[in-house]
């Protein structure tokens, strides 16, 4: 067998800790975690599930304390966990193959990150790098944190079988403010010395919209937009999807034809299709928005729209030529639980049961 160290950083979650550390029980980690300062029980909690708790002096620097963390494991194989992320599928059997396989790449997760969006819970797809071999990688950057070759290493990649929950964007307004406001002070200080990346402006952004600050918000994606991001980094189609919904929900649409200079690079993505269907609907372009719904259908990457939306707008947009059946059929195939539809059904006098 490989052994792997599961590291976890965390303050004053214990909530969230206790929950996190009962799901990684459940496999053969080594479980490591390091205390950045908690005032509450989160190191008694950690003591339950491991012998290896450590105190780290917060330096405000995230990797400085991923990079503790993975010092303190007994193993080279480190896979670093979020307090506010529980694992909800993992082969063991098959993610040790793939260690085996790949023992000088790094292994990513399936996350699934909840959010409210106007009272309503939705889930955002994200892959992420998480699996490696300290002596080939290390953490880099002190906010939002990226896995970095050590020496002339090559950076590689492959999908480990994990997926994992993360709540960490659900909870009460005012701990998602102070988490926003945490994480921009320190992009601030980067965006300091690097004014040109657009990842910062991207990230600063992303801290807006958890305060429900759309305004900055929109600011902020405008102008990493406007420092040209690279298409295949592995953010940018989601600055694209959130600045373009922020920029159709405002009406500005003669700045939203700039999504459609992305369709090269993800016209295989449903949530990309969609916002694309959107804007041509936005611009009473029902029949140019057609045809991007019905793509997204089979779209084989996905993010964060639900998977009903293409049938739903399909739907609709049938409505608007007068084909009620043809609009029902899709409606139906949204199923008894999709809102929308079932409004929709309930408009056309189909029962919505």
């Amino acid at each position: 067998m490989i052994p792997i160290s599961a590291c976890i950083i965390t303050k004053n979650e214990s909530a969230n800790l206790e929950q996190c550390l009962a799901a990684l029980s459940a496999y053969p980690f080594e479980i490591v975690v390091v205390d950045t300062g908690s005032t509450d029980d989160s190191k008694e909690i950690a003591r339950k599930y491991t012998d290896k708790v450590y105190d780290f002096t917060w330096v405000d620097d995230f990797s400085a304390a991923r990079n503790y963390a993975a010092g303190h494991a007994s193993h080279n194989m480190i896979f670093p966990v979020d307090t506010d992320e529980f694992i909800t599928q993992l082969d063991w059997e098959e993610l040790q193959s793939q260690i085996e396989q790949h023992s000088k790449s790094v292994g990513s997760i399936k996350r699934l990150d909840y959010f409210e969006t106007d009272g309503e819970k939705r889930c955002q797809i994200c892959m992420i790098d998480r699996i490696y071999h300290r002596k080939y990688y290390h953490y880099e950057k002190p906010i939002h944190e990226v896995l970095a070759p050590l020496g002339r290493t090559p950076y590689a990649s492959y999908t480990t079988s994990i997926e994992m929950d993360h709540v960490g964007y659900l909870g009460q307004g005012n701990k998602l403010k102070d988490k926003a406001m945490r994480d921009m002070e320190l992009l601030k200080k980067e965006l300091a010395q690097n004014p040109e990346e657009p990842y910062y402006y991207f990230q600063i952004a992303q801290s807006y919209m958890l305060m429900r600050d759309t305004e900055n918000s929109l600011l902020y994606f405008q102008k990493a937009m406007d420092r040209h991001p690279n298409p295949q980094a592995d953010y940018t189609h989601i600055l694209v999807y959130n600045y373009g919904h922020l920029l159709l929900e405002k009406g500005l649409l003669t700045q939203a034809a700039i999504l459609t200079d992305y369709y090269e690079y993800y016209s295989n993505n449903m949530d990309y299709l969609c916002l694309i269907g959107l804007y041509y609907l936005h611009l009473n372009q029902p029949l140019k928005a057609l045809p991007e719904f019905v793509k997204a259908l089979t779209a084989p990457e996905r993010d964060m729209t639900d998977h009903r939306e293409p049938s739903y707008y399909i739907g609709y947009i049938y409505e608007l030529f007068g084909k009620k059946d043809i609009a029902r059929t899709h409606y139906l195939n949204c199923g008894a639980d999709y809102a929308p539809a079932v409004e929709a059904l309930t408009r056309l006098g189909h029962p919505s049961e």
